[in-house]
């Protein structure tokens, strides 16, 4: 098979995203052993080098095994491959690192994966260095990850207690926990890291259901925690943004906000026909961005695609040709993408629904037996796993989902994600 390679110039074109505010003081500290380039207004980290723009990299997780590797995006070379205990599934946090969480549960590696840009407003800095383990964050079964605006929290659900931890932390090449939340009772939970705080889940009271029954607000001075009068049983799915914290439960969608300081919860109930085999159990999103898109079920149960817009508190029900698989939203929140399990990537309008854009990126249909693929957007390209033939599309979802070239990946890929833009 014949791959596209593409030059550093144009992968930086492509790469081209609406990056977040400028950086903090501690993005800023100058670091010796980093290299800038001639003319810079910003030292570089110790250990990197600054370089003409951004240099994406792809983070793929392998579904067999623990190995995680990161690929230069421009020449598909395996910068470092990480060896791990047993299968890990990749969040990425800061468009640079890659948290891999245990199959196994209890152990959570924290991978630098050597890329990153840094926004000032009318000009950019990227750089690059080589991809490391920065270590590893214990905990006691289970976890999940999720990224506030400050801070990343893992919450391991034998503990019931998450560990937060800062992104100045991170930037020092630490993971040093700065906040330990801590639940009434081991559960399936999740912790979304928001304003001056947590935001928790916590057990059901009966103790007999390890799925949390509903949300409360820790703050960060370790005051009382604040628990939501909006329950919300069987929470499964969960993203936050600057102000909202949102959860998928089984008699509707948990919406939590902060307005100076004070908090409000609603419960927002789903479309019409979307019933407990159909309604969210996950949320894909971009940083700063109102819309969140979720399949609206599991792929033997799917009807399509859900988007929800916490600025109108609207649903927009998508009917699909096939059962969804996975879905993202690119950074201009205009579109979703969702992959299909007939083999197919869809680009559907935010606001109609409409399909805009179709191509063909799985070898063959979806196998439900098989690892499934996933899809993540990096830049102005969107990449699809196929774990069957273990590939990775990358689609140009600007020109018509053209598929702009196949990479040979050698795993069957089970999560994605992109650093370094």
């Amino acid at each position: 098979m014949t791959h596209a390679t593409l030059t550093r110039a144009a992968i930086a074109a492509v790469a081209a995203l609406t990056l977040g505010a400028c950086a903090s003081p501690d993005e800023e500290a100058a670091s010796p052993g980093g290299r800038s380039q001639p003319g810079s207004d910003l030292a570089a980290e110790a250990g990197s080098t600054e370089v003409e723009g951004p240099e994406p990299r792809l983070v793929v997780s392998d579904a067999d095994s623990g190995r995680v590797d990161v690929l230069d995006l421009a020449t598909a070379e395996t910068l470092h491959s990480f060896q791990f205990d047993t299968p890990a599934r990749i969040t990425t946090v800061k468009d640079r690192y890659a948290f891999a969480v245990d199959g196994a549960g209890g152990t959570v590696h924290v991978v630098d994966g050597g890329s990153w840009t840094i926004d000032h407003g009318d000009h950019t800095h990227s750089y690059t260095k080589p991809p490391v383990e920065l270590g590893a964050v214990e905990g006691g079964g289970p976890s999940q990850v999720i990224e506030g605006d400050d801070a990343v929290a893992t919450f391991f659900d034998g503990d019931g207690a998450a560990r937060v931890i800062d992104f100045a932390a991170l930037r020092k090449d630490s993971i040093d926990v700065g906040t330990v939340v801590e639940t009434d009772d081991p559960h399936h939970g999740i912790a979304l890291p928001i304003a001056d705080g947590v935001v928790a889940s916590y057990a059901a009271a009966d103790g007999n259901d390890s799925r949390p029954a509903g949300f409360e607000f820790h703050p960060e001075n370790g005051e009382v925690p604040q628990r939501f009068d909006t329950a919300c049983p069987n929470t499964h799915g969960a993203a936050v943004t600057d102000t909202d914290v949102l959860a998928a439960c089984d008699d509707g969608l948990f919406l939590a906000t902060t307005t100076a300081g004070a908090w409000t919860s609603e419960k927002i109930p789903y479309p019409a026909g979307i019933d407990a085999a159909t309604r969210p159990t996950s949320f894909r999103g971009q940083g700063g961005l109102p819309i969140h898109a979720a399949a609206a079920g599991p792929a033997d149960t799917n009807d399509g695609v859900l988007i929800f817009d916490s600025r109108t508190r609207g649903w927009t029900h998508v009917q699909t040709p096939d059962r969804v698989v996975d879905v993202a939203v690119p950074g201009d929140g205009r579109s979703v993408f969702a992959v299909l399990a007939d083999g197919t990537f869809r680009v559907y309008d935010t606001t109609s629904g409409a399909e805009t854009a179709s191509s063909r990126v799985l070898a063959a249909p979806y196998d439900a037996t098989a690892t499934p693929p996933v899809v993540v957007v990096g830049g102005t390209r969107a990449y699809v796993s196929d774990p069957v033939s273990k590939t990775v599309a990358e689609i140009d979802f600007r020109d018509d989902a053209r598929v702009a070239r196949t990479l040979d990946v050698g795993v069957a890929a089970s999560t994605l994600g992109v650093v370094g833009l």
